[in-house]
């Protein structure tokens, strides 16, 4: 199943079909991420990490550069409601206390 919804939300953001929630604004203007970073990380090779089923959303990890030497891990949570169109609804870098590394969380507040 992740796989199929992970192919689906790549066609629709492919295809201009999303919507930057203004929490992930917050996140790339504090972080110093781009909108572009956000969606090649999507679209390019990147992971389900995490499903919230009763929410229709999900965690995605992907990776930008940020520079021509450093890469960078991003999570994206992706609302996946509307069939027509995926909610970017956040967008941060993984950060310690919260991640120990991308795909695995550490402290919780």
């Amino acid at each position: 199943m992740n796989d199929a919804l992970l192919a689906q939300i790549k066609k629709l953001i492919g295809d201009g079909r999303y919507r930057v929630k203004i929490h992930a604004v917050k996140h790339m203007i504090e972080e110093g991420f781009s909108e572009k970073d956000v969606i090649t990380s999507i679209v390019g090779e990147s992971k389900i990490i995490e499903m919230y089923d009763e929410d229709k959303r999900c965690l995605i990890l992907g990776h930008f550069l940020w520079n021509d030497k450093v890469m960078s891990p991003i999570h994206m949570v992706c609302d996946y409601s509307n069939r027509k169109l995926i909610d970017i609804v956040t967008a941060y870098i993984p950060q310690r206390p919260w991640w120990i590394s991308p795909v695995r969380r550490g402290k919780s507040l």
